[in-house]
């Protein structure tokens, strides 16, 4: 009678052991970064599927004056999207958290495209994953 509880038990411990690996899940990090004459960009997605978060930094490199006034961008990636305004204050630069995000990106989506908007002027760039 020992013995089946004691193999009951190891058999139990073994289960549990296993269950566990299984819903562990793993926490990734993927950066994109761009340029452009006046600006770099780049993008941050830490977490794992079933939660993450999204950051982001908008770097003015113009050799103009930076924009005293709003900035305007939208963001477009495969699976998650923002748009808003923002001020460039003491630093050349702004970094903000997405509002709104969907899932980890695959190895085959497209890469994320930013439109910024300033001072009467467009850029276009396309940020690229870095491996």
């Amino acid at each position: 009678m020992k013995k089946i509880i004691y193999v009951l038990v190891i058999l139990s411990l073994l289960l549990v052991g296993c269950k566990n690996k299984e819903n562990a899940v793993r926490n990734t990090v993927i950066n994109y970064e761009g340029k452009s004459p006046n600006w770099e960009v780049t993008y941050k997605i830490e977490g794992n599927e079933k939660k993450h978060d999204s950051y982001y930094t908008f770097k003015y490199i113009g050799t103009d004056e930076k924009p005293k006034t709003e900035v305007q961008y939208s963001i477009d990636g495969p699976k998650e999207g923002e748009s808003n305004l923002f001020l460039l204050k003491d630093k050349n630069e702004y970094t903000g958290k997405m509002k709104n995000t969907g899932g980890m990106p695959s190895d085959t989506d497209r890469g994320i495209k930013v439109k910024i908007e300033w001072d009467g002027k467009t850029e276009l760039l396309g940020l690229s994953k870095i491996k």
